[in-house]
């Protein structure tokens, strides 16, 4: 996760300048970030997601309930608590394609704690975070959103540049813990959460209200 990543630069988080310069060289330009993607982690897929964290999908008990798998981020001890992806889906021009909102559901899964989710997106040399942090709560699925429709609200974390640029660019998104002041190296906290449905939206994409901002109770 360069992002921040949890903790300092490790090898875990963080390309080299070298191959960082190379990717938005050569490969962002053939990318594409597509208005309608949804990452929904299918069956016990991990679908790229990593970082410093534990990462496991338990098949079951994601937004769709029963047999639908989601992404589950933790630590065994007090960690940066967080993952990214660098995937082809998220890699490339987020303005071009015109993504102007990010929609994700989230859920406190193990023992409740003060949990702050916050995303990020950018480069290794240009990466910014989102200021305001979603809480999951442990009795269901809260979906939460994100708004990229400009600086406002945001902080770079990592590097230099404008967010447009970090947009224009992006080569991975994020989602880990913090508590302000924001910088690359994460507040550490002993905890897990889980992340299903992960939308790229438009401003013009209907929100639905039969789901938007629901809590969708699966356990009992």
């Amino acid at each position: 996760m360069s992002p921040r990543l949890p903790a300092a630069r490790s090898s875990r988080f963080s390309f080299s300048l070298a191959l960082a310069a190379s990717f938005l060289l050569a490969g962002v330009a053939a990318a594409a970030p597509t208005i309608g993607y949804v990452e929904d982690w299918p069956g016990t897929s991990l679908d790229g997601w990593g970082g410093g964290s534990i990462y496991s999908n338990p098949g079951t008990g994601g937004v769709g309930g029963a047999g639908d798998g989601y992404l589950v981020i933790s630590t065994a001890t007090t960690a940066h608590l967080g993952g990214f992806s660098t995937g082809s889906e998220y890699a490339g021009d987020w303005l071009a394609a015109g993504i102007t909102r990010v929609r994700f559901s989230l859920k406190d899964v193990g023992l409740p704690q003060a949990l702050e989710i916050h995303f990020g997106i950018g480069t290794d040399l240009n990466f910014w975070q989102y200021n305001t942090g979603f809480v999951p709560i442990a009795a269901g699925w809260i979906d939460f959103e994100v708004n990229m429709d400009g600086p406002l609200g945001w902080t770079r974390i990592i590097g230099t540049g404008s967010f447009p640029d970090a947009l224009r660019y992006a080569d991975r998104i994020l989602l880990r813990h913090d508590r302000a002041p924001f910088f690359q190296t994460p507040d550490a906290i002993k905890g897990d959460f889980g992340v299903d449905h992960l939308q790229l939206l438009t401003s013009a994409t209907p929100v639905a209200a039969s789901s938007w901002g629901r809590l969708k109770a699966l356990y009992r």
